[in-house]
């Protein structure tokens, strides 16, 4: 063999490895993540993802105020709470639990189906494991779909001239055998080129592009399967993909990107060797003008898919239950979900809530207790606890808006402002605050907070906590006095965390300084005053 072959030979036995090598690359993943379905499914778990979560609610948009998703750590939620299989599903995940449903027709639905999949194991399997094939990615393939891009029509001529670039290796060999080498070299270089400037050009949308591809061709997946799990939304998606079958006609030639490293090698050396995502880029983009609307809906129901799946998995692994819809707003042996080792405490709203406690002793984890149970009854059916019964209705909060300091607020004037809105909006709703108006002195703080609890109580249920105890007294005819204690033993303080009746008796702050070895002289001037405002 003439030594001008081996080149050439290495060359054409690299490409073919690479397509071997991609296809084993897919099996061995393929047999990976059916493994950590299995082992992840009903169990506590979450599937951990960097990036931008909000593409379908910022289109949609919800009833559940930023303050109030904070109030309630959906950052934490997300990140320990996540068993979706796809960008798509969390995004989901993310857009149900910040717009809350408040048709009860819509939540007993909801129920329903939950009811009706949650025990067919093998079924919700197989279909994660075709979501599983779309998986994470960080590009933004609503936005691409949204934003035009310009390429020039010279780079697209060129797409088309180099995507024959492995015929023009092989006859440049079969002509020229050894003077080839460098024209082979130079034309590599050409696609790689052509390559990275569409690349930079479209603003990394060919990954997007090919991202979407994945979304289509798993759907189109889905559909084939006619599984009997969801079926009016798969009966949609089939009607969606015959609109957009031009569209994946177009796409067909792209590969898949995994955001697996050793997968997405493969892929990328193909897209440079053909340059058929490149060369496809503008005629996708016709499609998206036409089909937009088809595809927003495609994105959003395979979300809503995945999602609902992973709801059926929190389900099984914090053995949660299904809320009941009526007038009434009470539960029992309610807990956080987010917490390891959870206090879990009862629920009556008949009347609102005065809740009173010392320091640290369970105020504001039992707000936002109230307020996780409430969004995930009123996004998924379900709730962490024993029983729960509510009416559909909105739910707002002011618990810490520290946040909006930032935005150069006074957290007096962020948390009036937030109360404002509150005011503002009519409509029936839970409302919890923690330590209303702490950001003023004594005197306005209780009368402000008096007038105000009172006012948002008319139409709405409430749950203020307070170290005002003036408030218990002031209030005692239209809220229903509750409160936390610690006790005190061999100088240290101990919780319980359970929630009790009647206004809290007893205050940490002082014996807090004690057990941090404050000076005594401190400890000892703070109790005698302590007394002394006491009988004033």
């Amino acid at each position: 063999m003439k030594d001008y072959y081996a080149p050439i030979i290495l060359l054409f036995a690299f490409t073919g490895v690479i397509f071997l090598y991609d296809y084993y690359i897919k099996i061995k993943n393929e047999r990976i993540l059916r493994a950590e379905i299995r082992k992840n499914f009903g169990k506590i778990h979450s599937k951990k993802f960097k990036g931008k979560i909000d593409g379908i609610h910022k289109r949609l948009g919800g009833n559940l105020s930023e303050i109030t998703a904070a109030d309630l750590n959906f950052d934490k939620i997300i990140e320990n709470m996540n068993h979706s299989m796809t960008r798509l599903g969390l995004e989901y995940f993310y857009y149900r639990i910040k717009n809350l449903i408040l048709d009860e027709a819509d939540l007993l639905e909801i129920e329903k189906n939950l009811k009706a999949n949650e025990d067919k194991k093998d079924q919700l399997l197989d279909l994660q494991l075709q979501l599983g094939k779309i998986g994470y990615f960080k590009e933004d393939v609503l936005n691409l779909i949204e934003e035009e891009v310009k390429v020039d029509r010279e780079l697209e001529i060129g797409a088309k001239v180099f995507s024959f670039t492995a015929l023009y290796i092989l006859l440049l060999f079969i002509f020229l055998k050894a003077q080839a080498i460098l024209f082979i070299f130079a034309l590599l270089g050409i696609n790689i080129y052509i390559y990275k400037k569409f690349n930079e050009i479209t603003l990394g949308k060919l990954e997007a592009l090919m991202r979407l591809k994945s979304i289509l061709f798993v759907s189109e997946n889905l559909v084939k399967n006619k599984n009997e799990l969801f079926t009016e939304e798969l009966q949609e998606i089939e009607n969606i993909l015959r609109d957009l079958a031009p569209l994946k006609r177009t796409l067909k030639s792209f590969g898949f990107l995994t955001g697996n490293a050793e997968m997405d090698f493969a892929e990328t050396y193909k897209n440079v060797l053909f340059l058929s995502e490149a060369r496809r880029f503008s005629k996708a983009q016709k499609h998206f003008k036409k089909y937009g609307e088809e595809i927003h809906k495609l994105y959003y129901l395979i979300g809503k898919i995945d999602c609902q799946i992973g709801i059926i998995s929190i389900k099984k692994a914090y053995k949660t239950n299904f809320a009941d819809f009526g007038e009434k707003i009470s539960g029992k042996n309610l807990y956080n979900p987010l917490l390891k080792e959870a206090v879990a405490n009862d629920l009556d709203l008949e009347k609102s809530i005065i809740l009173t406690g010392s320091n640290a002793s369970g105020k504001s984890t039992y707000l936002r207790t109230i307020g996780i149970n409430a969004v995930f009854a009123l996004s998924f059916g379900i709730f962490f606890g024993e029983k729960l019964e509510i009416k559909p209705m909105k739910l707002t909060s002011a618990i810490d808006i520290s946040d909006s300091i930032m935005e150069n607020l006074s957290y007096f004037m962020a948390e009036s402002k937030a109360i404002g809105d509150m005011i503002e909006d009519s409509e029936e709703k839970i409302i919890l605050l923690d330590e209303i108006f702490r950001g003023t002195n004594t005197i306005d703080r209780i009368a402000s907070a008096t007038a105000t609890l009172k006012y948002l109580t008319r139409n709405n249920h409430v749950v203020a906590a307070t170290h005002d105890i003036e408030l218990t007294i002031l209030l005692k005819d239209l809220y229903k006095n509750m409160h936390f204690e610690e006790k005190i033993e061999d100088g240290d303080i101990k919780f319980d965390y359970l929630l009790k009746e009647g206004p809290a008796t007893s205050r940490n702050a002082i014996a807090i300084l004690d057990n941090l070895n404050y000076p005594r002289e401190i400890i000892k001037e703070a109790i005698a005053l302590s007394k002394e405002l006491e009988e004033r």
